[in-house]
């Protein structure tokens, strides 16, 4: 499974499309610098709970298995942490082969992080929610 990047643009079209709201999944590896706001909806996995298969594991089971088809991975800037832990998401998906993950899930980094996400997004409160400039 391959992992593309995901334009900002890109995923506020599709938080924002009735039919596939429901089926994408923003997942949050920041660690203590998620302080400060959030992609709505987004769920927290912070990236120092990643290399722990069973924590990964969880996060396939909860939210993504049936759940998902989209699942964008980000960070602060989505340089390090968001594309690592994307590519340990994809592969941990691949490994699986669960009748529940068919066809699986597209995994997708989210090209400039949170920052750039709410560098056009920030004031609009469908697609962010607690963004406090002190922090960014």
């Amino acid at each position: 499974m391959t992992v593309q990047y995901l334009e900002p643009a890109q995923l506020a079209t599709a938080l924002r499309h009735p039919k596939s709201r429901d089926r994408v999944l923003v997942l949050d590896v920041r660690d203590e610098d998620f302080i400060g706001g959030h992609v709505k909806g987004a769920v927290n996995s912070p990236s120092e709970l990643w290399g722990n298969e069973p924590h990964v594991d969880s996060l396939i089971d909860q939210h993504i298995a049936g759940k998902a088809d989209m699942v964008v991975v980000h960070c602060m800037f989505s340089q390090q942490r968001g594309p690592r832990c994307a590519l340990e998401l994809a592969r941990r998906l691949e490994a699986l082969e669960q009748p529940l993950l068919a066809p699986l899930p597209q995994v997708y980094v989210l090209r400039g992080g949170f920052t750039g996400f709410v560098r056009h997004y920030k004031s609009e409160s469908d697609l962010v929610e607690g963004f406090d400039p002190k922090y960014h």
